[in-house]
């Protein structure tokens, strides 16, 4: 399997560049095998991605190099690709664990009786950004995590439970108008 491979050094000083690198690099799912050198894929897009962070290190200072690495081994591609989504899991792990806050916000809201359009769209918002943290994960996960499956039933499921106490606040809305009648 071919790899892309990025092999840098880049000062310790100031140590804001090197945390930058080490943050684009996790943010595109790239994989640390070794210190300081990283590998993805190899495609066009983990092509580009090496390449801007190449001129990130080097216009810091540093030294880099982005090439396509061969292994040729399957027992060692199948041990990177097991790293990769074990890192993927950890990602979709926490995303589990905001569908349980989700879920435990709502049956809270239920046990307040509080049933307001302002809550409504508070937990909307919260859906949003698990859709959008559970794409991020997505881009990253090169080798479609077992987990991946999980996460999207559940983020259906807050979705499911958000409509049903979506539907109860209109009820109690429209029970409210109706009464003040």
């Amino acid at each position: 399997m071919n790899w892309r491979t990025l092999i840098y050094q880049i000062p310790r000083e100031p140590q804001k560049n090197r945390v930058a690198v080490w943050r684009r690099l996790k943010s595109i799912g790239a994989l640390n095998v070794l210190q300081s050198i990283w590998i993805l894929p190899d495609s066009e897009e983990a092509k580009e991605e090496f390449r801007k962070i190449v001129d990130q290190i080097n216009s810091n200072g540093g030294q880099s190099i982005s090439c396509v690495t061969l292994i040729d081994d399957e027992e060692e591609n199948k041990k990177l690709i097991n790293q990769f989504n074990k890192e993927r899991e950890e990602d979709y792990k926490e995303i589990l664990e905001k569908c349980d806050d989700f879920e435990l916000e709502i049956e809270k809201e239920i046990k307040r009786e509080n049933f307001t359009f302002a809550e409504v769209e508070e937990n909307e918002n919260e859906i949003e950004k698990l859709n959008i943290w559970l794409k991020k994960v997505e881009r990253k996960d090169y080798f479609d995590c077992q987990m991946k499956a999980e996460v999207i039933r559940r983020i259906q499921e807050c979705i499911l439970l958000l409509n049903n106490f979506s539907n109860k606040v209109f009820e109690i809305d429209e029970k409210s108008k109706e009464g003040s009648l």
